[in-house]
């Protein structure tokens, strides 16, 4: 997930660009002005809700009917409550494929596995949403300060 996260971080890809802007301007300024331990607290939340509806709930009571149909409908929907542009729906509906690999793995699934990359992903990428968006922030009042 991290490598995904790195990827699109440096890509020059008109379509990644175009998260990272709109992330970095949407939410940053409001984690911007969260405490650490706000960012620390909001990635476990997020990890620990997201994981236990999409693969605890949702993959685990359908897959006891067809799991294709498990797999392909929690991540469907994974990627649904993500689209913030489409590729960014698409990157995690497959970042969701990960996910439930780590849940299926398992013969007794073990939620606790994909909580916890979950939150960590969650907890490096809302750092590195801050850090871009306070050096964007200073670079547009250096701009200013120039002209």
């Amino acid at each position: 997930m991290l490598i995904l996260l790195t990827i699109c971080m440096v890509s020059r890809s008109k379509g990644l660009v175009q998260i990272r802007e709109f992330v970095r301007d949407s939410i940053g300024p409001y984690l911007s002005e969260c405490r650490w331990f706000d960012i620390v607290l909001l990635a476990i939340l997020a990890g620990v809700c997201e994981e236990a509806f999409f693969r605890g709930f949702l993959y685990l009571w359908i897959q006891d009917w067809n799991p294709f149909l498990a797999v392909l409908i929690s991540n469907l929907l994974f990627g649904l409550a993500h689209a913030v542009t489409p590729v960014y729906a698409m990157l995690a509906a497959f970042l969701g494929l990960y996910l439930t690999a780590l849940i299926a793995a398992d013969r007794t699934p073990n939620l606790l596995i994909p909580m916890t990359a979950h939150t960590l992903y969650d907890l490096i990428a809302f750092i590195i949403v801050i850090r871009d968006f306070r050096k964007h922030e200073s670079e547009e009042q250096q701009t200013q300060n120039e002209a």
